[in-house]
């Protein structure tokens, strides 16, 4: 289990970058966004603060929202684990879409849209509750 720690809103604003450009593949049926996003969740998965993602809310959305700075830290490990399954997911959807299962594609885009919905409005996080389970065991 890693000791590192990030503000709490990193993975926040992921999960809503995740949701809402997921959502817009969909709307436009633009699959290519969706390999994408798989591919912004892999960096955030192994790059973490260094992640595009990461740093974008670090430089822009944070000394707007908090110019202080100030904000509370979490464990990394269980958002990252959480990045790693999305961006599992993300993959399989768009080895769907190459191989012409498009419906297949797209529910399991639209399941990542849901997940990544309830944890940025609600901080219930699917992917990190089940780190935390398998790493209790």
């Amino acid at each position: 289990m890693t000791t590192s720690m990030i503000d709490v809103d990193i993975p926040r604003f992921t999960q809503a970058f995740v949701a809402v450009t997921v959502a817009v593949a969909f709307v436009f049926q633009q699959a290519w966004l969706v390999a994408a996003t798989a591919a912004l969740l892999v960096a955030s998965r192994y790059l973490g603060p260094r992640a595009p993602l990461a740093l974008l809310y670090v430089k822009v959305v944070r000394p707007w929202l908090r110019p202080d700075g100030s904000g509370e830290l979490e464990p990394a490990g269980p958002p990252r684990f959480a990045q790693g399954l999305g961006a599992t997911v993300l993959g399989v959807a768009t080895v769907a879409f190459l191989v012409g299962a498009d419906a297949v594609g797209w529910g399991l885009s639209l399941l990542v849209v849901a997940l990544a919905s309830l944890a940025a409005a609600t901080r219930i996080c699917v992917g990190c509750l089940v780190y935390r389970k398998v790493v209790s065991r």
